[in-house]
């Protein structure tokens, strides 16, 4: 398979997701790391959490898109958020062994022999810091690299070296980029405006119409939707203020009960890693 991804909203074609048989016990998961700990304050559902992802991977299909499993493993159970295991740009999928999570390493082994079977070779590791796919949004003027508390200044440099970049500061208390912003076909974005520097929220507004996300919308992670084609939009069905904007905009939203997955920490976005779009 060639991998192909030069934007955030081409009709999307081949995906890596992974079931939730490994998410734990919300009773008996407890890590006391920050980097759980500062974004992680609902409880969770095991059994609802695979029955959501049960209607999201169906309606995924419906858009003709390929699903490719990870293969569950028990000691990675956040491994569903298969976004940030690694991303692609243009022909290449990058991804960092270092994660700021330490439950996450382990990760890219899996995602390693997925990437094997489909014959897929163009893979290119950055070796310095950590990077994860959250914190990458693709246009075709730029990629934007969130600097937030999971992806590192060195390894953005590093990456910076290899592929047309733009780095935007997020400090320590965002965990990564798509959770403050998603960029949308027509030059339109999703965008919580507080979390950005002066200097970049004035850049994006010059390329972009912004649709302003509120602040306690980014509990509920309202910017982390997902684009399947240049008409339509994954959404979740609690997303009400924000699905009516969109709508107002001319797009078609999809809208599912994704309650659980947002509550052990990620939306549709986090839980799709693109291959192809076009």
């Amino acid at each position: 398979m060639k991998l192909h991804i030069t934007d955030e909203f081409s009709p999307l074609q081949d995906v890596i997701v992974c079931w939730g048989d490994s998410v734990p016990d919300y009773k008996i998961y407890a890590p006391n790391e920050p980097e759980f700990t500062k974004y992680h304050k609902r409880s969770w559902d095991k059994h609802l959490f695979l029955k959501q992802q049960e209607q999201f991977f169906k309606k995924l299909s419906s858009f003709d898109v390929r699903l490719h499993f990870l293969k569950t493993e028990p000691d990675l159970p956040h491994q569903m958020y298969t976004r940030d295991t690694g991303f692609v740009i243009n022909d290449h999928l990058y991804y960092s062994k270092k994660r700021e999570f330490s439950d996450r390493d382990g990760e890219i082994h899996l995602l390693q022999n997925l990437l094997t079977s489909l014959k897929i070779t163009d893979l290119r590791e950055i070796t310095s810091g950590s990077i994860e796919g959250g914190d990458v949004i693709v246009d075709p003027q730029t990629t934007y690299i969130g600097n937030g508390s999971r992806t590192s200044k060195i390894a953005i440099h590093e990456l910076i070296s290899q592929e047309n970049c733009t780095h935007l500061f997020l400090g320590s208390n965002v965990m990564h980029l798509d959770t403050r912003l998603t960029l949308l076909p027509r030059n339109t974005a999703l965008i919580i405006p507080e979390a950005f520097q002066k200097t970049d929220l004035e850049m994006l507004k010059k390329r972009y119409t912004l649709i302003p996300v509120l602040q306690q919308e980014a509990i509920d992670l309202g910017t982390n939707v997902l684009v399947v084609n240049p008409e339509t939009v994954f959404s979740p069905t609690h997303n009400v203020r924000i699905n009516k904007e969109l709508i107002q905009a001319g797009f078609r939203v999809e809208t599912i009960d994704y309650t659980e997955p947002i509550n052990f920490g990620g939306s549709f976005r986090c839980t799709t890693l693109p291959l192809r779009r076009g």
